[in-house]
């Protein structure tokens, strides 16, 4: 229960002093079905029970209609945080207690909670933007709003809403807003914001980022057969001078001829992985910035 406990305790205890006369007086069975119902939403409510002492309330009024029960029930409701439903139960409380004199003290109740409540109910704002406003069509809740120029503002309830703005052919704004008592959520929307590349589009940036990956795989085999083939020389040279079953200027001539290649063979290797960096590091400086649904680039964020 909210700070203001005490307030709705009294406020209860005064809908039931109000009702117990008029409902005293009838002695049909619906009046008093009424009335026990009625005071099992006071006893509900005394425990902040507001739903179920709505439902109480709603069956009290179809059996009796009583500008007391409509004010008790927008309490009920305004406690609920329905501030709208409620503001509708307060209108016909009002009204309905300026047409019968034992209504008095319950239209100027419900007259009293009504600029209360003003202060109280939310408010979202869509402002469209964009050349194609005209065509937009802004619903919360399921629920077109009209637009004045470029802003379409309704009253909610406290609480979470969706937001949906539709664009003719381009694909429709959405999106869930929490929205407080007393507080006004403004939500931007552009109407003709630009649509992502299509999909052949994205295809041809793959196939052209994959061309020199595969152009360098082809590269890189040169220089490790050129390691190979110098090892090996060497090899066989160092082991022919060992062995002094052949001439010694055979195998230092092997063995030269090994050191040379693969010496070419590591430089090869080593320039192709410093190229081989620069281009990854390239890679990913594009991918940082590649663009993404919403017309951002890779930091960019779109709200469904």
């Amino acid at each position: 229960m909210r700070s203001d406990g005490g307030y709705i305790a009294a406020g209860i205890t005064l809908a039931l002093v109000l009702l117990a006369p008029g409902l005293a007086r009838a002695a049909d069975a619906d009046t008093e079905r009424a009335r026990a119902l009625f005071d099992e939403a006071g006893e509900l409510e005394r425990h902040g029970q507001w739903g179920a002492a709505e439902d109480r309330l709603r069956a009290a009024l179809r059996l009796r209609e009583t500008p007391h029960l409509h004010y008790a029930l927008g309490w009920a409701l305004e406690n609920a945080d329905k501030l709208l439903e409620a503001k509708s139960e307060y209108e016909t409380a009002a009204r309905l207690g300026r047409e019968q004199p034992s209504g008095e003290e319950a239209s100027r109740l419900a007259t009293a909670r009504l600029a209360d409540l003003e202060k109280k109910v939310a408010v979202v704002r869509v402002r469209v933007r964009g050349g194609a406003r005209s065509q937009a069509r802004v619903l919360v809740d399921g629920r077109p709003v009209g637009r004045e120029d470029n802003l379409a503002t309704t009253s909610v309830n406290p609480g979470s809403h969706v937001i949906r703005v539709e664009r003719g052919a381009r694909p429709a704004f959405e999106q869930v807003v929490y929205v407080g008592r007393s507080s006004v959520r403004t939500v931007d929307v552009a109407a003709d914001e630009p649509v992502v590349g299509s999909a052949p589009r994205r295809r041809d940036r793959g196939a052209t980022s994959r061309a020199p990956a595969q152009a360098a795989r082809g590269g890189d085999v040169m220089p490790w057969l050129l390691l190979s083939f110098g090892g090996a020389s060497v090899a066989g040279g160092g082991a022919l001078l060992v062995s002094g079953e052949a001439d010694g200027t055979v195998g230092l001539a092997l063995a030269g001829a090994g050191l040379v290649a693969g010496t070419i063979g590591a430089v090869l290797v080593l320039r192709g992985d410093d190229a081989g960096d620069k281009d990854r590091a390239r890679a990913r400086g594009r991918a940082g910035a590649a663009p993404l649904p919403g017309g951002g680039i890779a930091t960019a964020t779109f709200t469904f």
